[in-house]
């Protein structure tokens, strides 16, 4: 074998070598510039319900307490919760024979710990506080699919907790222990909507 041919065989080797680089080098690049799945849009929209609880108890000196639980499911969100005691004093004597005021005055504590609410007032026969929570607004989501957009939402508020707390001071005193009364807890709350848009 003279030197010519030693020379086109060692040509023929690195081209070789240099031509398997470049395919090795190629199939890398390709797997880093595969395309990712592709992902949808998709609008999250919220509809408005409300709902009521009712109930009815008695307070007398020794005060009077509940607690309520507002849960719509996980994916609900309570928003506004307006809280109204009623009651009508069941021996009221005002202006019946002396000139002052003798109708029963109640005071409520009310507190809803999710809503960093706590607020206490009195009255007579009638008190209402409101508590405000937050108001979804409505967006757009880059998605696999739903559940995926689903789990985008990050204003879940679930059940809530309002603790209620009576006390009374009965006029007149000696002959009045306390007062019926019924509570109102109106609620509104938000459930998501979500609809793929492309």
């Amino acid at each position: 074998m003279d030197r010519n041919d030693r020379i086109v065989i060692m040509a023929g080797i690195i081209i070789l070598i240099i031509a398997l680089i470049g395919i090795l080098y190629h199939e890398k690049t390709y797997e880093s510039i595969a395309p990712s799945e592709e992902k949808n849009a998709y609008r999250i929209e919220w509809t408005e319900y409300s709902d009521e609880i009712v109930s009815q108890g008695y307070v007398g000196r020794d005060g009077w307490s509940g607690n309520y639980t507002i849960d719509e499911g996980e994916d609900a969100v309570i928003s506004d919760i307006e809280f109204k005691i009623e009651w009508k004093d069941d021996l009221n004597f005002h202006g019946f024979i002396l000139p002052w005021n003798w109708s029963d005055e109640i005071e409520a504590s009310i507190s809803v710990p999710e809503f960093s609410f706590s607020n206490s007032k009195s009255g007579y026969e009638e008190i209402s506080m409101e508590a405000k929570g937050d108001t979804p607004e409505p967006k757009l989501v880059k998605a696999k699919n739903e559940s995926e957009a689903f789990k985008s939402i990050s204003i879940k508020s679930g059940a809530v907790n309002c603790k209620v707390s009576l006390s009374i001071t009965p006029k007149p005193r000696f002959f009045d222990k306390g007062n019926d009364f019924t509570i109102h807890i109106s609620y509104h709350y938000y459930k998501p909507e979500i609809k793929q848009v492309s």
